[in-house]
């Protein structure tokens, strides 16, 4: 493993690769707005003539402006923030897999393992999602001069919260594919017994926690800004299939935006308003460590802590079952927060309805 000096920013070959990757997403989401905007400004006639282009354009707005809006731009915002506060490591070959890793949550969860910079002989592992580019890169079965694209891995970032994942030869110098990935391990040491993550401040809410205040920002950003971007340009499909089919061929999309807006908008809204209420029990209360015991009752998960039964809320999220403590954040009676230690993995919970009713 080597690692650079200065934050990865510095180095020109990686300015250019994430001024390449974001200009091609804002040239896209550029074209089709153009395009749009002149479409909107022409005859009949004229769009008559171009009928087949409207329909290109219409597919790669569909897909290619929410892709590259949602995913593409806040992702190169991501990873300029972290180029510029840390430096790139890179590793060769290092050993990686599509799914079984000891410490992931879901199996299908892909992996690479890279040195400790506290110490080289330990492996850490990178546990993330893999984009669609890399896993077919990843696969044992995939061509060699596939594999060869990935041959040296570059990475930087915080190794127990969140990294910058880049490609080349082993043969180049530059880094590809800049891609920001949450790690999808938790922030439980290998060793359960270990120390060595501090304490909550039991005089600052925990919402004032830096770990916990970050993770809240972006959930809540993200659900407010997809509410914000998603269901207006489906109401805007429909209104124009309303305005601009005379004879209501496409009726159908109209139908199909109705059964989201029924079915989904009221999921998504009720997202954010359980985020709010989440930052709202994190706002009025501390974190304190407390033992735990975790045991699962079919599809339902219990954590047992502080004489209470509670199970996350209202969906079923797994908190790690190897864990034998947690960070708690509520009141005696009610709903209340937990985290694996740190405060980075912010859970909402209940009390159990066997417990309730023992009560």
């Amino acid at each position: 493993m080597t690692g650079t000096s200065g934050v990865a920013w510095d180095d020109a070959a990686t300015r250019r690769a994430w001024w390449r990757q974001t200009g091609r997403s804002l040239l896209i989401v550029g074209v089709c707005a153009a395009w749009w905007t002149w479409y909107s400004a022409t005859t009949v006639a004229v769009r008559e003539r171009v009928a087949l282009l409207t329909v290109l354009f219409f597919v790669a707005s569909f897909i290619g402006m929410p892709l590259h809006l949602l995913a593409e731009l806040p992702n190169a915002w991501r990873v300029r923030r972290l180029l510029r506060a840390h430096p790139w490591r890179t590793v060769d070959d290092p050993r990686h897999g599509l799914s079984g890793h000891a410490r992931a949550r879901n199996v299908n969860d892909a992996w690479f393992e890279v040195p400790d910079p506290d110490n080289p002989r330990r492996r850490l592992p990178l546990i993330i999602h893999a984009p669609l580019w890399w896993s077919r890169r990843m696969d044992r079965k995939a061509p060699a001069d596939r594999r060869a694209q990935i041959a040296r891995l570059w990475y930087c970032g915080l190794l127990d919260d969140q990294v910058v994942i880049a490609a080349s030869r082993t043969t180049e110098d530059a880094p590809r594919r800049l891609r920001h990935r949450y790690l999808r391990h938790s922030l439980l040491p290998d060793d359960l017994d270990r120390t060595d993550i501090p304490r909550p401040d039991p005089s600052e809410s925990a919402l004032s926690h830096p770990a916990t205040r970050r993770v809240l920002r972006r959930r809540l950003f993200t659900r407010i800004a997809a509410l914000l971007i998603v269901w207006p340009a489906v109401l805007a499909v429909q209104i124009a299939e309303i305005v601009a089919d005379e004879g209501h061929d496409m009726i159908g999309l109209v139908v199909m935006g109705a059964l989201l807006e029924v079915t989904l908008l009221p999921f998504h809204i009720y997202l954010v308003v359980a985020t709010r209420r989440t930052a709202r029990t994190l706002a009025e209360h501390p974190w304190r460590p407390v033992g735990c015991e975790i045991r699962s009752r079919g599809r339902q998960q219990l954590i047992k802590a502080e004489g209470r039964t509670l199970t996350p809320s209202p969906f079923r999220v797994y908190v790690d079952e190897r864990a034998t403590g947690l960070w708690l954040a509520g009141g005696p009676e009610g709903p209340c927060v937990v985290s694996v230690p740190g405060g980075a993995k912010p859970v909402r919970v209940a009390m159990s309805t066997t417990d309730k009713r023992r009560r």
